[in-house]
């Protein structure tokens, strides 16, 4: 019995010592920790002001299963606001409820094959400048690689609209994508169509097809988009119609300075039986506005987060941004960014035209921790006789750690 005890013991020592070199071969974890803090006043959003901190801690966790296989999951965790979402008051929970502080919004299993891939669960997908698609959603990704082209079919499940049955008003929506790349070393294209199926009363079934590209001309990054909008909804009874253009450029001119420009162009309507479609599903991605600074995907500018339509009617835009960025050393980096942006069709709507500008820097204060800092300005003009509003301001501030 001696002797199997001490067996038993040299076992359980040998497996701890092996386990971890184990999890380091077979589990990857990434993520980041941050906490920000904002001052906003945004009555064109239908806000007012507001003074708040929120946190989040991201886990991503990626367990390779094999050299062709893993298993990939990104959850946010306590992300909330202080006082209100995250606790309120000196108590012994963490909150003042059993909501969940927990939300995964990706779990999936990739194959990745020489000639081929397939992408299956809760997983993100994007087509273009990430604006006609970008959304986490539940679904298939297959990828054929005959490189350099490379051939993507997307399905995704949008809702099952109450019941698993399909009939009646619980009849699917779905959505389908194929999207051909070509990535060279110096050019980066891509050709897309997508479309939503909705079998319920409403018919709500939108169709986009378009062309993306990047390139590097010398010393100049350029990245278009062109994308064609058609469909209809409310059965049929309202059409979709949408033509957009983004065209983005920014160079290094020196080590420190880098200077860039963009311009947005998207056609509105007059006829009121058609309303302007611009994308499937808006994540908070292309947003111009803040796609410069530190909070890239967190500053809009626009109410609705619509820049091709920022006055909400079906109006289109006509806009120009220009930027510039310098990095004095290392772990400093500041940046300013102006905006200038109208309707296409002006008789479409009261709002006349909008001025936006942001500053920010970062500071990196140790290992892998940066401290940023933004202030983001709107200021929204609209027709004579149309209530006045004030311009959106936001001030916003994070200590994020990466790991």
């Amino acid at each position: 019995m001696k002797r199997f005890i001490t067996l038993f013991i040299a076992a359980v020592c040998a497996v701890m010592f092996v386990a971890p070199a184990y999890a380091d071969d077979k589990v990857a974890i990434s993520g980041g920790f941050r906490v920000r803090a904002w001052e906003t006043d945004n009555q064109w959003f239908g806000g007012k002001d507001n003074s708040y901190f929120d946190q989040r801690l991201r886990l991503a966790t990626k367990i390779n299963v094999s050299d062709d296989v893993s298993v990939q999951l990104r959850a946010d965790w306590a992300e909330a606001t202080w006082g209100d979402g995250f606790t309120g008051g000196l108590i012994t929970r963490p909150r003042k409820s059993a909501t969940t502080t927990l939300d995964i919004d990706r779990a999936f299993v990739d194959i990745k094959k020489e000639m081929w891939s397939l992408r299956a669960g809760q997983q993100y997908m994007g087509l273009g400048v990430n604006k006609v698609l970008d959304a986490n959603v539940p679904g298939f990704k297959f990828d054929l690689n005959f490189a350099p082209v490379v051939t993507s079919f997307m399905y995704a499940k949008i809702d099952e609209n109450g019941a698993l049955l399909d009939d009646g008003p619980n009849q699917d929506e779905d959505f389908y994508a194929l999207n051909v790349g070509i990535i060279c070393d110096t050019f980066t294209g891509n050709v897309f169509v997508a479309a939503k199926t909705d079998d319920t009363d409403t018919e709500d079934s939108p169709v986009m097809v378009g062309l993306h590209g990047s390139a590097k001309l010398g010393m100049v990054n350029l990245t278009s988009e062109l994308a064609i909008a058609t469909g209809d909804t409310n059965a049929g009874n309202t059409d979709y119609m949408g033509t957009q253009f983004y065209l983005g450029a920014d160079a290094d001119v020196t080590d420190m300075v880098n200077i860039g420009a963009e311009l947005l162009y998207a056609l509105g309507t007059t006829d009121a039986n058609e309303i302007q479609f611009t994308t499937f599903a808006n994540w908070w991605a292309f947003l111009p506005m803040g796609m410069n600074t530190p909070f890239s995907g967190d500053l809009s500018g626009v109410p609705g987060d619509e820049i091709f339509d920022p006055s909400g009617d079906s109006a289109g835009v006509q806009g120009v941004t220009l930027q510039a960025t310098l990095k004095p050393m290392d772990i400093f980096k500041i940046g300013a960014k102006v905006g200038y942006f109208q309707p296409e069709e002006d008789s479409r709507t009261n709002f006349d035209d909008m001025t936006s500008f942001n500053v920010w820097a970062t500071y990196t204060i140790a290992t892998n921790t940066q401290l940023w800092i933004t202030y983001l300005h709107s200021d929204p003009e609209f027709v004579a006789g149309t209530p006045d509003m004030d311009s959106e301001r936001i001030l916003v501030s994070q200590l994020e750690i990466k790991f």
